[in-house]
């Protein structure tokens, strides 16, 4: 892989809106969600003797908290805050990280290392409300923040720059602080110019408020974008997806030998066959630079087996570090198990339907005859 699929989506505080995201954005094998204006509320009760800090735990003794799903990372600053993010469970080997240089309620930044030898890619999620709050504080903070590749969220602002036909623009003066802090922070608009992203439930005329930014020294052939506006579910707002370049990183663990399997039998015996090709029965050293040189001769026959045999692990939730043959020769003896009861179900139940069709057809033969 050498690209990241980012989802930046308005959820209005629903829950049911955020588990339909979360849901398809799974099904799609997006990397990564952005929310703004996340559902926060009592989830579950909770003993009082529970280790649950304070911020965890309404008066009534409820857990407190927003959205989970199974096949998601979720991120969060502080509770309540008004932007989470979601990361896929299948970048098992990304180093995902808050960075401390945001500390906001209504912007957080996400430093995501795909890979080791490569610099993070930093994604900025922005909630700006009414009073300009995420725009006034990132400006303050601009030179403290590192290389953003990407940033995007609800920006609740009018402009004829990414909204020309929207009659009521905001001030030139919030408009102008918005553009200069990406500017700031080298970011040029990659939205499309005039293409809705907010639909009012009260029926009020869309807008264009969602908005994204890249980096400015990039091509623009680099970046994918795809505003959804009419599959939107509960929210009024369209559900963004962005496609942004990486460096090459891969979804898939280190090369592996699984224990007690045939690869590690495989394995052990080219290590041997190795050896043996390599050394006389009875070898002898007479030097350091002779021993240095079988040493040399069993890691190359060890590296050269490890090669032929490892294979890169395909890691998603379910994977099981103790799974082994023996687990799968069981399950396979499940599953046939179930096969022939299956079909031994069907056989009954197909007997038993001829047997009554036959039964009912000679009571209708001995009724008819004895009239």
């Amino acid at each position: 892989m050498n690209a990241l699929r980012i989802v930046f989506h308005n959820v209005n505080h629903s829950p049911q809106q955020t588990h339909l995201v979360l849901e398809q954005c799974a099904a799609a094998e997006v990397d990564i969600v952005c929310l703004q204006e996340p559902w926060y509320g009592s989830i579950r009760p909770i003993p009082s003797s529970s280790p649950a800090g304070p911020a965890d735990r309404t008066e009534d003794n409820m857990l407190y908290g927003t959205q989970l799903h199974p096949a998601w990372r979720l991120i969060e600053a502080r509770k309540d805050a008004r932007v989470v993010c979601h990361v896929s469970r299948r970048l098992v080997n990304a180093l995902v990280m808050l960075d401390p240089a945001v500390d906001h309620r209504d912007c957080m930044l996400l430093a995501v290392r795909l890979d080791a030898n490569h610099d993070p890619t930093n994604i900025l999620n922005i909630y700006n409300d009414t009073r300009n709050s995420a725009v006034t504080y990132l400006a303050d903070i601009v030179q403290r923040l590192p290389d953003i590749d990407v940033a995007g969220g609800d920006y609740n602002t009018h402009s004829e720059v990414w909204d020309p036909a929207y009659p009521r623009h905001d001030s030139a003066e919030r408009v102008g602080e918005l553009l200069d802090l990406h500017v700031a922070m080298g970011l040029r608009l990659l939205s499309p110019v005039g293409v809705q992203t907010h639909f009012p439930h009260h029926g009020a005329s869309p807008t264009v408020i969602d908005l994204i930014w890249v980096p400015n020294d990039r091509s623009p052939d680099l970046y994918r974008i795809h505003v959804e506006g009419r599959d939107r579910g509960l929210s009024d707002h369209a559900i963004i997806s962005v496609v942004i370049p990486t460096g090459e990183w891969s979804y898939k663990g280190q090369p592996t030998i699984a224990p007690k399997s045939e690869a590690e039998q495989d394995f052990i015996s080219s290590i041997r066959d190795g050896l043996h090709a390599a050394f006389p029965p009875q070898p002898s050293f007479a030097s350091v630079d002779d021993l240095q040189q079988a040493v040399n001769t069993v890691f190359n026959s060890i590296l050269g087996a490890w090669n032929a045999h490892a294979r890169p692990a395909t890691i998603c939730t379910n994977t099981c570090q103790w799974w082994d043959a023996s687990c799968t020769a069981a399950r396979e003896k499940l599953e046939a198990a179930r096969n022939r009861l299956e079909r031994a179900y069907r056989h009954v139940k197909s007997t038993v339907r001829a047997r009554r069709r036959k039964h009912f057809d000679e009571r209708i033969e001995q009724v008819a005859s004895e009239q």
